[in-house]
């Protein structure tokens, strides 16, 4: 018999995360979020922009969607920084370290680069 879902690995989605800046510059932090289809399925991209501070850190709270008779919690798709000399980074999920849906998850951006937890 078989049993749809048993032996599949669980999904890699990041909901929340904290981003810790640890380089000694300040940084623009731009979030994506997964696209979801809206009502009359409207296919709509979410982001969320800031500025983190150097040694500071930033709270990327969880995004819910309302569909009317249910709702649906937004996964993070990428995360790019911008730096003060204009170079940029960017991680996309799946990303390193996921194994299972998180909440709060750690990215780090250090001097090179930004890592996953």
């Amino acid at each position: 018999m078989n049993y749809p879902g048993v032996g599949l690995a669980a999904p890699r989605y990041v909901h929340s995360c904290i981003i810790e800046n640890k380089s000694s510059n300040n940084v623009i932090v731009q979030v994506v979020y997964q696209k979801v289809a809206g009502e009359g399925g409207l296919v709509e991209g979410v982001t969320s922009n800031f500025d983190i501070p150097a040694g500071g850190n930033y709270q990327v709270a969880e995004r819910i969607q309302d569909h009317g008779s249910f709702t649906t919690r937004n996964t993070i798709e990428s995360i790019e920084i911008t730096r003060v000399d204009g170079q940029t980074q960017k991680l996309t999920a799946p990303f390193d370290g996921v194994f299972s849906p998180q909440l709060d998850w750690l990215f780090v951006i250090d001097e090179n680069q930004i890592h996953s937890g």
